[in-house]
This record gives structure tokens, C-alpha cells and sequence, in this order.
């Protein structure tokens, strides 16, 4: 505890010489692209089928553009859409026109030849669509990469029979005159700063710039239109009804029926789409007397429904069973029957039969739970990691087996201290890197809910003990429950950690993700926690752990202390929490004596080196402690020898992860003895 305070005003130094430092607002627009002209021409005819021709010129302005940017791809329907024609060449800055060679352009993409900065890329192609998915109508869905644009327009050609809806964000309509026999719609792209990209962030056609046309009115009509399609795959019922009995004889109840059903299809319906399975087991639930309806949803990261409908959005056919409140997807392979795949967890579903809408459970059972066995002396390891819930198709749970050797596992020869979490099998550590995987957000992500355990049993080498426990660490913020323990069992260190993440919905805000941050931290400071092993015969001395090598010490960059002071006799106590995040726990009782302590330590910055601090080393309050800030900012290097006249005193690091991946954080005095 003595050194901890110490730390604690130093580091309380670097949050002081850190705040105020600019935020950097990023813009996501890609500056290695400008596109010079874009047209997006639908050419519709009655029966919903189109034919879409596409200009593009591009400009390649930044040194690495033809490396990232020297493909182009061609966007449509792998399944409905038909390329009819592509002619693609590089502009050179000198006039010269270089034609992309028939080998160039394959499987829906243009390799464009040896593209330079500077270089305009050229792109003509058409794509006819001769079946739309429901007779006699027509959507589009128009989202463009994050490029500068300078003139970009999308232009529908309608029938003057089929009337033209629009969802419109960043395009503005174009007045102008149509052909004669169509009706002419057109948009123009506003140009304007984009988002940067961030992980698991939701899709941009619930936040950014897009354009939805449907000649559907409303979701009741979309519904009713879809509805009737459906109807008219349905099988002939007598089949049906000999089938289902086969299938659910003997089955208990209606819930057991439906299961049986609906894997089934899974398993026997291999021919058509989503939508043509949801029509068998539709048709095979009404051939058992169970009422359900197929319903429409979104199956990438789209959340939200445009203002008109599209099937470009909708594009995940599913079936609800009302009287169980139950929703099934035949045509899902990574989950058990009677479960959704992540994906559509916690999104609106509009339901056919009623026309009306739904939500998607954003729950379900599942749970990851990995039990590790590791031999330090030994080298070796087995995990097994056990899920049970949604992703556990076939059985009650699935279960994986993973065995090897590592040198120096743990780290303890090399670091001087043992980890307590290994980062290749944790399921705890995976969450909390998942949670934690932009810095900063700027639009929604999916953060679907958790709940991982870990149990790693540490074998140590013949001789060796842990001289010092962690106490038990316990973070409780909004919908985050985590728990570690730390034991003993005989030569081994038993550590449990157990973390649930409950958000009420399956996307998190950049308020949601600015509020989890603290706690998150906290964990992720536990998981990065080790511990000192001593030998059988250690003496006296503690190894420093996490200090450098005495090569990357620099002049300047230094800081070596020796301190020497009185300790009051204190008892146990909790210490309060940090504005910062520090775990909550519970101080080891001091006696009174001389105490004489030795710190050396290496910091990232001269100029912190250079604050050559006096504070007072000894008692103080818990409410001190709590009005002291403490945060990860800077690299720190630290070790200390702590020697009490006739007594001997073990030193624990408490870790904290820090930026360069190094260890830093206070030192605190956590068991007393008798010295040898």
C-alpha cells in the first residue's frame, strides 16, 4: 500500500499533463478517390424486370490509390441479376487511353492495368434483371462508397402506369422532362463529409447518405404483395399433412411439433432460397394445425427500415408461430432449431399474414465457458471451451478440446511474474476486446448481449508458490456483471472470472459505448493482472516485475528513489475507487515500523522523469485515495524492494494494461511475515 500512494500522485500527474489535449475528429471520406461523374440509370418495365446501365469516371489521387483502389466492382444480384456488357479503360494523364484486356474483367470485377495516381478509370457496364422477386413491382436501394463526389445522379425510368416512391437522405430530386412513354424520376448526390468505417457498426442506411425507391406504397402493401407470392409456392396440402404426421408423431406438445418441422426443412429442403423454406414450413405447420406466418426482416447490420419498402432491405424471409411467440429460419445453419442467428436478433419484422410488425428476441440462451489446465513447470496446456444455447446445433451444447506446449508459458522466466489470463483461449478476454474494439464511436454498433466464463487452474514448477493473492475483483455498471476470484489449491492458482453484458437492446450508441468504457477498463485491468511467484527458499527480496532492461533506461528518463519513513499500525480496509476505474479492493493491514523502500522507474516522457516529486509514504485515507485519478496514459516501467527492519514484507504489482502493451501501475505491500 505504501509505493501504491505513491503512484497514485504520479500518476494523478500524468492525467493532469494529458487533460485538455484536442480530441481528433476523423472524416471517414476516402481523399485517395475522387469519382468526376457517376449515373445510375433503371430502365423498369411492367412486370417489375429492369435493365440498369451504369457510368462511372473516377480519378486516382493519392500515392497508394492504385493499390487500394485499381479494382472496381460490380454491384448486383449474384442469383436474379444477369451482366449483359462491361467496357472499362485507364485515361492517362498524356491523353493515352489503355483498354482493361478482356482477362481484366472477371467474376463481377475490373482489374484495371497498371493504374497510377493521377490516372482517370473508366467504367461502362449494364445488368439486366429478368425476374423481379414479386410480379409487377420494383425497389432499388442506392447507398455510394465514401468518396468525394462531383457530379453523381441516379435516374429511374418508370412505366407512367407504376408510380415511383422515395426514401431520400443526402440525394435531392432533380426537376427535368421524361421520355416519351416513361415517366422520369431523378436524384442528385449531395456531396459531404462521410463517417469513418467502425467496427460492428451498424449498416450506413440507418444513419448515412442513401436512396429507396419502391413502387409499393406502404409496408401493409409490401406485405400483402409478399404474402401472396409466398401463397403460391405453397405445397399441395395431402402431401403436407401425410408428412407432418409423419414427423410429429409422438411429440408432446405444439412447441416439440414445431421444432420437429421446422428442422426438417432444415435438413431436407436443400433447392430455392430463405423465402422458398419458409413457404415449406409454412405450409407444414398449416398441414399440422398450427397457425404461423412468414415474415420479412433485415439479415446483414440494418436496424432500421426505410420510409418506403424494399425487398433490398427486407431481404431475410423467416416464420413466426404466434401461439408460442416463437420465430424460426429454416434456412439457418449456425444455430440450433428454435433459434436466430445474431444477425437478426433485436430488429423489426414485418409479418405477412397481418401486415403488421414484430421485434426479433434480442435474448436468447448462450453461453461460452472455457476451462484451461496449465502446467508452468511443464510447459503444456488443454482447454476446453463448452457452448451451450443458439450455436450449439444438434445437442444440448458443443464442446472443442485444445492441448499443446508453449516456452515460457505464462511469462514467468521472462517477466518475472505469472499471467492470469491467457489471451489465445480466454472467452472473457475475446467479450471485452470485442466491447472494446474502436477508441472512440461515432455511430451505432451491435453489441449483442454476453455471458463467458473462464476457469484456469495454474500449475506451478516444482517449489515455486504465488506469494501474494489478488483480491476478488467485482465490476457492476448499467448491464455489465463481472466477478474474478483468485485461490490457492495446494501448488496451484485457481483463477474464475465470470462476465454477462445485458444492454435491452442489440445496438449500443456512442453515449452507450462512452458510459461502458469506464468499466470496461476496469476489467480489462484485471485480465492483464499477474501475480509474483516465489521460490521455496526466495529470502527476502521480491523480483521487480515489469521492469526494462537496463539498455532502454535513457538518460533523463529515470526516476530512482529511496525512501524512508514511518508506518502507522492501520487495519484492513476498503479502498475507494478512483475516478478513474480502479478495481474495488480491500487493503492489507499495516503494523507500525521503519520502513525503507527502493523504487526504480522507467516512464514514457522526459519531461514526467523530470518531476522530481516529494510526497509523504505512509497512512491515508480512503476518501484521498478516491479523489486521486489513475489512468492508463502512459507507458511506466517500474520495480521496488521493500525492507522493514525485523520484518519481512511481500510486494504485489496491482497491472495495468498500458499503450505500448507494457506493464505499468502502483505497487502495493500485500503480506507480511517473518523474515528467515
Amino acid at each position: 500500500m505504501i509505493s501504491r500512494y505513491c503512484a497514485l500522485l504520479f500518476w494523478m500527474m500524468v492525467a493532469l499533463s494529458m487533460a485538455g489535449a484536442p480530441a481528433c475528429a476523423g472524416n471517414g471520406t476516402d481523399p485517395a478517390v475522387i469519382v468526376e461523374r457517376h449515373v445510375h440509370h433503371y430502365l423498369v418495365e411492367p412486370d417489375g424486370a429492369y435493365l440498369l446501365t451504369v457510368d462511372d469516371d473516377r480519378t486516382l489521387t493519392g500515392p497508394r490509390a492504385a493499390q487500394d483502389h485499381g479494382r472496381f466492382l460490380i454491384r448486383s444480384g449474384t442469383t436474379l441479376d444477369e451482366v449483359v456488357s462491361v467496357e472499362a479503360h485507364v485515361q492517362k494523364p498524356d491523353g493515352r487511353r489503355v483498354p482493361v484486356p478482356p482477362g481484366g474483367i472477371r467474376d463481377r470485377e475490373v482489374v484495371f492495368p497498371a493504374a497510377a495516381a493521377g490516372d482517370r478509370l473508366v467504367v461502362h457496364y449494364v445488368v439486366r434483371r429478368r425476374t423481379p422477386p414479386l410480379p409487377g413491382q420494383f425497389d432499388a436501394v442506392v447507398a455510394l462508397p465514401p468518396y468525394a463526389h462531383r457530379n453523381t445522379t441516379v435516374i429511374v425510368d418508370m412505366p407512367p402506369t407504376m408510380p415511383l416512391h422515395a426514401d431520400a437522405v443526402g440525394f435531392v430530386p432533380v426537376p427535368g422532362d421524361s421520355p416519351p412513354g416513361r415517366r422520369r424520376y431523378q436524384w442528385h448526390y449531395v456531396n459531404g463529409p462521410d463517417e469513418l468505417p467502425e467496427a460492428d457498426a451498424v449498416s450506413v442506411l440507418d444513419y448515412g447518405r442513401r436512396l429507396v425507391v419502391s413502387t409499393l406504397p406502404d409496408y401493409p402493401a409490401c406485405a400483402a404483395a409478399m404474402h401472396a407470392a409466398i401463397a403460391g409456392r405453397a405445397h399441395a396440402a395431402p402431401a403436407d399433412a401425410a408428412l407432418a404426421q409423419g414427423v410429429t408423431t409422438g411429440l408432446p406438445d405444439a412447441r416439440a411439433r414445431v421444432l420437429a418441422l421446422a428442422d426438417w426443412v432444415r435438413h431436407h429442403v436443400r433447392d430455392g432460397d430463405d423465402s422458398d423454406r419458409a413457404a415449406r414450413l409454412h405450409s407444414l405447420l398449416a398441414a399440422a394445425g398450427i397457425a404461423s406466418t412468414p415474415a420479412l426482416v433485415n439479415g446483414a447490420n440494418a436496424y432500421r427500415l426505410p420510409g418506403v419498402p424494399a425487398l433490398s432491405v427486407l431481404d431475410r424471409t423467416i416464420v413466426y408461430v404466434p401461439e408460442l411467440d416463437l420465430f424460426l429460419d429454416p434456412a439457418a445453419a449456425s444455430v440450433r432449431t428454435g433459434y436466430l442467428p445474431p444477425a437478426l436478433l433485436g430488429k423489426p419484422v414485418l409479418l405477412l399474414k397481418s401486415a403488421a410488425f414484430a421485434m426479433t428476441p434480442v435474448l436468447q440462451p448462450q453461453q461460452i465457458r472455457t476451462v484451461a489446465a496449465v502446467d508452468v513447470g511443464q510447459g503444456t496446456f488443454s482447454v476446453a471451451r463448452t457452448i451451450t444455447g443458439a450455436p450449439a446445433d444438434g445437442d444440448d451444447h458443443a464442446r472443442t478440446m485444445l492441448t499443446g506446449a508453449a516456452d515460457d508459458i505464462g511469462g514467468l522466466r521472462t517477466r518475472g511474474a505469472l499471467a492470469t489470463t491467457w489471451h489465445a483461449w480466454s472467452a472473457v478476454d475475446a467479450a471485452v476486446a470485442r466491447l472494446l474494439r474502436e477508441r472512440e464511436r461515432r455511430v451505432d454498433f451491435v453489441c449483442a448481449a454476453v455471458d463467458v466464463e473462464d476457469e484456469t487452474r495454474v500449475r506451478l514448477p516444482r517449489g515455486a508458490h504465488v506469494g501474494a493473492l489478488p483480491g476478488p475483483a467485482s465490476v457492476i455498471s448499467g448491464g455489465i456483471f463481472y466477478r474474478a476470484t483468485y485461490t490457492r489449491e495446494n501448488d496451484a492458482l485457481l483463477v474464475r472470472r465470470r462476465l454477462t453484458f445485458r444492454h435491452g437492446r442489440a445496438t449500443c450508441t456512442p453515449q452507450d459505448a462512452r458510459a461502458m468504457r469506464p468499466a470496461l477498463d476496469r476489467i480489462r485491468r484485471d485480465l492483464d493482472r499477474r501475480v509474483t511467484v516465489a521460490g521455496s527458499a526466495s529470502g527476502g527480496r521480491i523480483a521487480a516485475k515489469g521492469v526494462s532492461p537496463p539498455a532502454r533506461l535513457q538518460p533523463g528518463h529515470g526516476l530512482v528513489r529511496e525512501l524512508e519513513t514511518q508506518v502507522d499500525a492501520i487495519a484492513a480496509r476498503a479502498v475507494a475507487a478512483g475516478p478513474a476505474g480502479d478495481l474495488d479492493e480491500a487493503a492489507a493491514p499495516e503494523e507500525a515500523g521503519r520502513v525503507r523502500m527502493r523504487i526504480d522507474r522507467h516512464v514514457a516522457g522526459p519531461q514526467l522523469a523530470a518531476s522530481h516529486v516529494q510526497q509523504a509514504v505512509g497512512q491515508q485515507r480512503a476518501a484521498d485515495a478516491g479523489a486521486v485519478a489513475v489512468g492508463p496514459h502512459e507507458a511506466e516501467h517500474e520495480g521496488a524492494e521493500v525492507v522493514e527492519r525485523g520484518q519481512f514484507i511481500a510486494a504485489e504489482r496491482d497491472d495495468l494494461a498500458g499503450v505500448d502493451g507494457d506493464e505499468q501501475g502502483p505497487v502495493r505491500v500485500v503480506q507480511r511475515g517473518t523474515q528467515p
